[in-house]
């Protein structure tokens, strides 16, 4: 299924890697260790804490294959 979502903050991106993480059956410890990062990193991510690293979070997106792309309006 190909489902589209607008974003507008931290805590959406977050709600949408947790789910992504979920249903791919992963622990945040699992997800952590597949992309190199702390699990506290993807635990704050998944909260939506805003000083999380976009280059970390957009390899966690990847790793989960959640693709993330921006659009400015016409």
């Amino acid at each position: 299924m190909n489902t589209s979502l607008v974003i507008f903050n931290a805590s959406e991106f977050g709600a949408v890697i947790r789910q992504g993480r979920k249903s791919q059956g992963l622990t945040q410890s699992e997800l952590a260790l597949a992309a190199g990062v702390s699990l506290r990193f993807v635990s704050e991510l998944e909260r939506g804490k805003q000083s999380a690293s976009l280059e970390l979070a957009f390899r966690i997106a990847g790793l989960l294959n959640i693709r993330v792309s921006a659009s400015l309006p016409a």
